[in-house]
């Protein structure tokens, strides 16, 4: 027979803390100001894994904290929430290519590689984008055929909602002048890697 209680049905859910979070709460509670910088250095044709450091300023400027970790997604999440900028609008371009990687990958195994591709390539070819370096750069050295079948708009609207996603969260940090030029290199830089436009560029491929 079952017992009387049982933890499992008796006591509410709740996710145990991210260990790194309790540590930056610690620290960002004594900070008077926080900045990330993230490194992702090539490892022959293919990037190493993306680490993020993040820096703990006093009131005087000095550094009072500095960590690093490999890059989470539920880390830069709890950055995000808490308005804590990358260090330049380099970091914050490769902090929100890596955003889609993740925001993108449940959409391609859903839909399958392929066709995912040729959904967000055409999108983002008549999007408002489209014709703006650096993604124009990129779109014009991928060729993908256009997608057809019911599952593109199903397709278009889940790509379209990251999209807005990452531009609110941009707008979180940055008023749109600012922000607009860092979501457009994002996507540039996502689709880059995704595509392999500067490794065939590299053996000329391209």
């Amino acid at each position: 027979m079952p017992s009387a209680t049982n933890k499992y049905f008796d006591t509410q859910a709740e996710a145990p803390e991210h260990p790194r979070i309790r540590a930056w709460s610690s620290f960002s509670a004594h900070a008077q100001r926080v900045d990330l910088e993230i490194r992702r250095p090539r490892e022959g044709l293919a990037f190493g894994p993306a680490r993020m450091f993040v820096t703990f300023y006093d009131a005087g400027g000095s550094i009072d904290q500095q960590d690093e970790a490999e890059w989470e997604l539920e880390l830069d999440n709890w950055l995000l929430k808490q308005h804590v900028k990358a260090r330049d609008e380099a970091n914050e371009t490769r902090r929100f290519a890596l955003r889609f990687k993740a925001a993108f990958r449940p959409i391609s195994i859903r839909f399958g590689d392929g066709f995912f591709n040729s959904v967000l390539v055409y999108h983002l070819r008549g999007g408002p984008y489209g014709g703006v370096e650096p993604l124009a750069q990129v779109l014009r050295a991928i060729h993908e055929y256009e997608a057809a079948g019911g599952s593109k708009n199903d397709c278009e609207e889940l790509i379209v909602f990251e999209i807005t996603v990452a531009a609110r969260s941009l707008l979180g940090l940055y008023d749109r002048a600012e922000a607009e030029p860092i979501l457009i290199a994002a996507l540039a830089q996502y689709l880059d890697e995704r595509f392999h436009i500067t490794e065939r560029r590299d053996f000329g491929f391209a």
